[in-house]
This record gives C-alpha cells, sequence and structure tokens, in this order.
C-alpha cells in the first residue's frame, strides 16, 4: 500500500460541529471534571458510540475515542469539517525518574508503537508537534506561574503489554513517558499539513518494580483543573 493514495472511503464531515480549534480529551478524571465543565459551557453536543463532541462557538471538543484507530477515525471527520490545529489534553504513563506522578509534559517528540500512524507513513516512526502551537499552549501554562516539563512519548496500542524488555526497550531510546494516541494524531496531523500539539499529565509509573497508580488520587483532578481547563477555553 502507498500513503499517497488517495482513499476510496472519504471521513464524513460532523455536521454542525465545524470549527477551525479541536481540543481531543481521550479521558477524564474518576468524577469526570472536564465533562462537567463541558455540559455547562456547550452550545450543543452529540454522543456517538466512541465518544461525544462539545461545540464551545470557536472550537470542538471531541471526548472520550481512547485509543489511536479511534482518535483518528473521529479527527478525520472534524478536519473534513474544517479543523485547522488539534491539542490533545491526556493522560500518560511515566517510564522514567525525569516524570513523576503527576507531573504536566509537553510533548517534544512522539514515537509510534501503534498500528495506525504507518497508513499515513508507512516507514516513519518519530512524529513531532507544531512548534508554533506547543510554544503557545506552554506559554499560557506558564504565564499562569504553573511549572511543566517538556519530553518525549511511545504510543501503544496494548498498554497490558508494558512488558520489562518492552521497558527497557523505551528507556534505551530515551522515551520519558507513554500514551495511546499521541503519535498518531500527529501523523495525522502533519499528513493533512495541520498544526498538532499535547499536553500530557502523568497519571501512573512504570518501572522495575512495578505499577505505581495515581488515577484515583485527588491531586490529579486538581491537575486538570489547574491545567487543562483553562486551556479548554482559551487556547
Amino acid at each position: 500500500m502507498s500513503v499517497t493514495e488517495e482513499s476510496i472511503v472519504k471521513p464524513p464531515p460532523f455536521k454542525g460541529f465545524s470549527a477551525s480549534k479541536v481540543i481531543y480529551v481521550p479521558v477524564d478524571s474518576n468524577s469526570h471534571i472536564i465533562k462537567t465543565s463541558l455540559q455547562e459551557r456547550a452550545k450543543k453536543e452529540i454522543t456517538f458510540p466512541m465518544g461525544q463532541l462539545f461545540h464551545l462557538g470557536d472550537r470542538i471538543v471531541l471526548y472520550g475515542c481512547v485509543g489511536a484507530p479511534s482518535a483518528v477515525l473521529c479527527l478525520e471527520s472534524l478536519i473534513a469539517a474544517g479543523a485547522q490545529e488539534i491539542v490533545i489534553l491526556g493522560l500518560c504513563g511515566s517510564l522514567c525518574r525525569r516524570a513523576r506522578l503527576f507531573d504536566v509534559v509537553s510533548v517534544v517528540e512522539a514515537l509510534a508503537d501503534e498500528g495506525t500512524s504507518s497508513h499515513y507513513f508507512a516507514e516513519k516512526k518519530e512524529f513531532y508537534p507544531s512548534l508554533e502551537l506547543r510554544e503557545r499552549v506552554e506559554a499560557q501554562i506558564r504565564s499562569a506561574g504553573l511549572p511543566i516539563l517538556t519530553g518525549s512519548v511511545v504510543s501503544t496500542d496494548a498498554p497490558y503489554r508494558e512488558t520489562q524488555s518492552w521497558l527497557d526497550k523505551n528507556l534505551e531510546l530515551g522515551l520519558d513517558c507513554v500514551d495511546m494516541e499521541t503519535s498518531a494524531v500527529l501523523a495525522l496531523a502533519e499528513y493533512h499539513e495541520l498544526a498538532a500539539a499535547a499536553l500530557l499529565i502523568v497519571s501512573d509509573e512504570l518501572s522495575g518494580s512495578g505499577h505505581n497508580k495515581g488515577f484515583m488520587n485527588p491531586r490529579l483532578e486538581d491537575q486538570i483543573q489547574a491545567y487543562f481547563l483553562p486551556i479548554i477555553k482559551n487556547i
């Protein structure tokens, strides 16, 4: 298959959900703090099998759609409806001591360990955010006096196959974090010549000694409220 071939199947645009800016939120806190905020502010919303769309006027929020295939499937339809930039607000696991639980990471590089991005770039594994959009996201955070890290992420389709050898391999490559979507979304954006960036909160830590989970910790919700809600409103 050549990725330069035109696809036979065309993405149908989401009718009534057209905007140049898209915020993609794969997962939420246990108390659904992001969803509650979106429902209070949305001009309209729709629910579909993989997630929800919220229309906030000059931006659309894609909520849910966990994993690279479902993310790209839905984002293709938003691109067909006019999207020009995508900001991912997600959670990630830390692979190293540099990024600790509840740290916030602005992604500077994503390695594809998922199966979606190869349909856009067959021989490419590394993808990068738009520098202008990444710096805009980081500037908004720093203007609020909040700390932020920059780091790299590997995106996987199989979080329950994060073995010790898998961890060792990615540490040797110098990767900081793991998620399920970023590399595919950056590949999609590059393919369509759009801007994309990713901001991830560390929700769990992987190491040789085990898996340290922070999903149920109130600190995660605090970080979502401090970092993600202002980005959704103002970026």
